[in-house]
């Protein structure tokens, strides 16, 4: 979407057209200075503003008859990235009718062929003319690739991408044809721009790109498809201007980036060697300041075709313009002049109108893109006495649906959010912004405050304020939004003035807290130990009441038997008492451990030998008894045997 396309004069240069990044569209009166309208659609925050474009004179009515004052009744073309086009009316302030172009596909460009006569190029590559009367397609045809469009006369349109191709309009066949192409830019064409002749159909027009320092110009002519003049601008260019010719002589304005205008003057057919031109002159335009001076950006530019080769000039910011008109010799005398910054101007001194939603007439029609309905079929029924167009009860049902249900993975939309939250923030309803409020998701949060408008960054925060002053728990879904609010238009509230009384209570309250957080913090630790202690025995007792008791022990006292003997023998015990008595008395008598430790292991020794030896005298007594035994048994039988006998 590129900043030239949003930009606009009318025909004669009385009014100017500008759609901001908000959306609203801001209709200015140039020769007064004054704001005198905006327009919101009612799509903006689904449908955002690609392109718009002031008709050249007033189409005719339903009946056919033409407006004798082409200026009252202008209309303005404005294409979204949504794929439609609306013809908008700011003298009615009315939407006279909506044309599709096809959705999901973005209009990238509007160019208009007459009265009634509209041209509109999408990214998918098909133009299609429109006849804004009867709202239905005359033509449609694809192209090799296009986001720009000039009109040339009833049978040429010019197209271009990279390269530019002269197409001829077979309405016969419905379909265009190449009939030569131009070698055109490196990068994606922003502009195309005829330059009007005296008499008879234009042969030049002139060519710009993003990021170029260069534009160019084209003669329709000449088979060659080289330029015809190349002008160089130091700067990348923004938009480019251009007067009527006369002799053969043109002047032409390009607007770079950092707000600078940049004038040239050619004679098309006297630059055989096709060098790049030069400018002849350049403006400024600062601000009033004590210390240093401050660039004020040249928005656009327009030729007043007059006798003086006037040039007005708006320059300022997207929501506050100014307008200057300056003859070409003041520019060449004044290369910087001296202006009071339009931001710093005073409430009183500018003429606002609030925004205006215009009203849909039963002569709005909705034309499709691929198939032409007839403005009969597109009438809506009348609910009212001003003539308003009611919904039928279905889409009255489907906008009451705030919670549409999303394709898993999708990332989430904050239109709705957004809407109920200006709506809120304008009625101060406070059960309406209660219910944004509450809500919690961190991404749905960032969308809707990415998507608030500049308008309504002071509204919201003056609100959190009475909310974080207040007591409760939601505090912190409150610190959410201040958050994302200061995360998101930082840039916008380091320009206000009283910033600082508007971040008075957000210190103030982040204070108080803090004054009690070591506190806090410790009466949570102690609460923490204790509920830790009060788990372990919980779960001690649990674990106690699932192990059952054992049901038989065993106790071996062959070991403790043995010890005792060894402690007989040895003359010590096992209390620490003894042991260390026994350490002292060994160095006492000059013993060291080691010494220790051999007689110990002495003392052992001694006491298994004297159990080997008790041990081998138990075995040989064992052994006579047995004997004895065997030698009583040996007479017991004797003696029978001898009573026998």
């Amino acid at each position: 979407m590129a900043r030239d396309k949003l930009v606009c004069f009318s025909p004669t240069g009385e009014k100017l057209a500008h759609s901001g990044l908000d959306g609203i569209l801001r209709i200015w009166n140039t020769v007064s200075g004054v704001l005198e309208h905006e327009y919101q659609p009612a799509e903006h925050l689904t449908a955002t503003t690609s392109c718009i474009r002031y008709s050249p004179h007033t189409p005719k009515n339903n009946k056919g008859q033409k407006n004798d004052d082409t200026n009252k009744n202008s209309l303005i073309a404005m294409g979204t990235l949504a794929g439609t086009i609306i013809l908008y009316s700011p003298e009615k302030r009315e939407v006279i009718a909506t044309l599709e172009h096809g959705s999901p596909n973005a209009v990238l460009d509007i160019a208009w062929g007459g009265p009634r006569r509209l041209f509109s190029i999408g990214d998918d590559n098909i133009v299609v003319e429109w006849d804004i009367v009867t709202g239905k397609k005359i033509l449609s045809s694809p192209v090799s690739g296009g986001t720009s469009l000039c009109y040339i006369d009833k049978k040429t349109l010019v197209v271009g991408h990279r390269s530019i191709e002269v197409v001829s309009l077979l309405k016969n066949e419905s379909r265009v044809k190449v009939k030569r192409k131009f070698t055109g830019h490196m990068s994606l064409i922003t502009q195309l721009l005829s330059i009007c002749p005296e008499e008879g159909s234009p042969r030049y027009f002139l060519s710009s790109s993003e990021d170029d320092r260069y534009f160019y110009a084209w003669d329709l002519q000449k088979e060659d498809a080289e330029p015809v003049g190349s002008f160089m601008v130091n700067e990348t260019i923004l938009s480019v201007a251009a007067g009527e010719m006369k002799e053969s002589t043109v002047l032409m304005a390009a607007v770079t980036s950092r707000g600078v205008l940049v004038l040239f003057r050619q004679h098309l057919n006297g630059n055989v060697k096709r060098q790049a031109v030069k400018s002849i002159g350049k403006l400024k335009i600062s601000a009033k300041s004590k210390s240093k001076p401050s660039p004020i950006p040249i928005v656009s530019a327009f030729f007043c075709n007059d006798s003086t080769s006037h040039i007005t000039i708006a320059y300022g910011s997207s929501s506050v313009l100014k307008f200057e008109k300056l003859s070409v010799e003041e520019i060449l005398a004044q290369k910087e002049i001296v202006r009071k910054d339009p931001n710093e101007t005073s409430v009183t001194e500018t003429s606002l109108i609030k925004t205006v939603t215009p009203k849909v007439t039963k002569r709005a029609t909705i034309v499709s893109h691929y198939t032409s309905l007839s403005q009969s079929e597109n009438k809506r029924k009348l609910g009212d006495e001003d003539g308003a167009a009611a919904l039928p009860m279905e889409e009255r049902l489907n906008t009451l649906v705030l919670d549409t249900p999303t394709v898993q993975g999708e990332i989430p939309k904050a239109d709705n959010l957004t809407q109920l939250l200006l709506q809120g923030l304008h009625s101060k309803d406070k059960r309406l912004l209660s219910c944004v409020f509450d809500r919690r998701d961190q991404n749905l949060i960032n969308n809707t405050v990415r998507r608030l408008p500049i308008q309504a960054v002071v509204p919201l925060i003056e609100h959190l304020q009475t909310l974080v002053m207040g007591k409760g728990h939601k505090q912190f879904g409150y610190v959410t939004w201040i958050r994302a609010v200061l995360y998101y238009h930082m840039s916008h509230l380091s320009t206000i003035p009283n910033r600082m009384e508007l971040m008075r209570p957000f210190f103030s309250a982040s204070a108080s807290k803090l004054s009690t957080l070591i506190q806090v913090m410790q009466l949570h630790a102690r609460l923490d130990l204790m509920l830790n202690h009060v788990a372990t025995r919980h779960q001690e007792e649990k674990q106690a009441e699932i192990e059952p008791d054992a049901m038989l022990v065993y106790r071996d006292d062959s070991s403790d038997d043995e010890d005792n003997m060894l402690d007989n023998v040895l003359g010590v015990s096992e209390s620490e008492d003894q042991w260390d008595e026994m350490s002292d008395y060994g160095e006492v008598n000059g013993h060291s451990d080691a010494d220790s430790d051999m007689e110990a292991d002495d003392n052992v020794s001694a006491v298994k030998r004297k159990l080997e030896e008790e041990q081998v005298v138990l075995d040989s007594d064992s052994e006579e008894e047995e004997d004895s035994e065997e030698s009583e048994d040996e007479n017991e039988i004797e003696i029978d045997d001898s009573d026998d006998d």
